[in-house]
């Protein structure tokens, strides 16, 4: 069974559950672990609990970890089976961590030049600015880019009573993309402080690394994996 090291790049919260994925340092490309017991038909059972996963935690943004996978089973689905590992329990450890500036560095081969270049091509924008992967195309999952600070901005989006989401614009030569952001830093900074802080942040860095991701596919959009921001690193 394969050992992987892993920098862990990107941690995402969805109430309770954590998605997470990270760096191989040995083969590069990136590797989204998830727990032994995942099953493509139960969609909670491929999330960690918090136990697991956020700062302080095994599945923490910027721990090196090692731990053995296998890979997915035939019937997950693309293109997250692309990354899809599923964890086996035993030998795993916390190896190190690195700073904001060295995880950048270290993850430098798998950034791509702009959104229209990310998942090999395929992201297809509509008119909204929201852009999606189809389902079952075999491209990655998870990817990234590198913005100057002007050319992202950020927006609180309320779907529902109560229900506080925070979304991010990103412009692209003129072309201007609105993704939906669950990283788990960026989400915690802005449900305490909210999007004046994060724009602040933006602001007072010199560049931005993006982590990108596809949401899997939801029932009332079956066919497409939505883009999203998967984490944020203000450099």
């Amino acid at each position: 069974m394969p050992t992987y090291n892993l920098i862990i790049t990107d941690v995402t919260r969805y109430g309770s559950l954590f998605c997470v994925a990270g760096w191989d340092l040995q083969n590069g490309g990136m590797i989204r672990p998830e727990p032994p017991t995942a099953n493509a038909a139960a969609e909670a059972s491929r999330f960690w609990e918090e136990k697991y996963a956020g700062p302080g935690k095994f599945f923490a943004a910027g721990n090196i970890v090692r731990f053995d996978a296998s890979a997915p089973p035939a019937h997950f689905p693309f293109p997250h089976a692309t990354e899809d590992r599923l964890v086996i329990v035993g030998n795993s450890a916390v190896l190190g961590q690195m700073t904001p500036a060295q995880l950048v560095q270290a993850v430098a081969p798998g950034v791509s030049a702009s959104m229209d270049d990310a998942f090999g091509g395929q992201l297809h924008r509509v008119h909204s600015g929201k852009a999606h992967v189809t389902a079952g195309s075999q491209v990655c999952s998870l990817d990234a880019i590198d913005l100057e600070p002007e050319a992202i901005s950020f927006y609180e989006d309320n779907p529902a009573p109560g229900k506080r989401q925070l979304r991010a614009l990103i412009d692209q030569d003129g072309v201007e993309y609105d993704l939906s952001v669950p990283a788990d830093a960026a989400k915690t900074r802005f449900l305490a402080d909210g999007v004046a802080a994060l724009q602040a942040d933006a602001q007072a860095s010199q560049r931005i690394h993006v982590r990108l991701g596809l949401c899997r596919p939801f029932e009332a959009m079956p066919n497409s994996c939505y883009a999203q921001v998967n984490g944020l690193y203000f450099l």
